[in-house]
């Protein structure tokens, strides 16, 4: 059940505020923001932009506020499966017009959001207020009056959370390693694809061209085949040797590092046990790796 939440001052009514549709500027020619999005990888942009028109004198009078404070609209977006939560821009609001047409824009970084985005359209108190009419909002910050627009990303062609970096700079891994799976096997119960990521050394070109989804050559198709042994074998190998891991048997939210690498692991072993699988990969690691080795049929396509 939702829980109804009230604050402490006056708030817009809904009509005071009328806006475009949100709009896709990083395509050409632009397009307007789908309720479901295809396509949208983790290297990847998405650019969107909209046309906000604020009637300030009827939300003034709603909220009780006096002609000179100061507001401004803001858009900010959030992602479930993430649990990210970004601010998107912001336009202050002139005060000498009873209506205010402003343009709001920003980016979304593809690799920041999964499962559910949702962008907000907010007008907000802009500075601190010392006076004003009873329940007036008086805060920086105060939300007078808010809209949404959730937008379900299609996960059916997303690519594994993959990143470019130059294993030279920073310490990203051994320089010249090809590639490096990042994740925590004491975080199973972060989001998946907000909290895994499989790195990729730039200096190294031909694993580079592996994984940069253009028709692969034989030698490709060998390196990708590498990769998702070694990707696979990190995740079930840390997964199995957690102890909290094999004591929930896959009581881990939908989406979530733990629930991911549970329904990989009951895919490749159907019908074994969590705790006998962890017992074998501990005790014969040599059997167990060729084992897994022969499930994932490396090298076979």
């Amino acid at each position: 059940m939702k829980t109804a939440t009230a604050v402490p001052y006056k708030r817009a009514a809904s009509h005071r505020l009328t806006a475009s549709q949100w709009e896709v500027i990083s395509t050409e020619p632009p397009s307007p923001l789908p309720p479901i999005l295809s396509g949208l990888d983790y290297g990847s942009v998405l650019r969107i932009r909209r046309e906000v028109i604020v009637d300030l004198s009827g939300l003034r009078a709603d909220c009780g506020l006096a002609a000179d404070v100061p507001l401004l609209v803001a858009a900010s977006w959030s992602s479930a499966g993430t649990m990210l939560r970004r601010s998107l821009g912001s336009v202050n609001l002139s005060s000498d017009d009873d209506a205010c047409l402003v343009e709001i824009a920003g980016d979304i970084s593809g690799g920041d959001i999964a499962g559910t985005l949702h962008i907000d359209t907010s007008i907000l108190v802009a500075h601190a207020q010392d006076s004003g009419a009873p329940l007036a909002a008086r805060h920086a910050g105060a939300v007078l009056l808010q809209e949404r627009q959730t937008v379900q990303l299609d996960t059916s062609t997303s690519f594994f959370p993959v990143e470019v970096v130059d294993f030279n700079t920073g310490l990203w891994a051994n320089p010249d390693a090809g590639w490096r799976l990042s994740w925590n096997t004491f975080a199973l119960e972060q989001p998946f694809l907000g909290s895994v990521r499989l790195l990729i050394n730039a200096a190294h070109p031909r694993i580079v061209h592996a994984v940069s989804g253009e028709a692969p050559t034989a030698e490709a198709s060998a390196i990708r085949s590498a990769i998702y042994f070694d990707v696979a074998r990190a995740l079930v190998l840390g997964a199995l040797a957690s102890e909290d891991f094999v004591e929930r048997d896959g009581d881990y939210a939908d989406g979530s590092c733990g629930k991911v690498v549970y329904t990989m692991i009951q895919m490749l072993f159907p019908g074994d046990g969590i705790g006998g699988l962890a017992t074998a990969a501990g005790q014969r690691a040599d059997h167990f790796n060729s084992d897994l080795q022969g499930r994932l049929r490396v090298f076979w396509n």
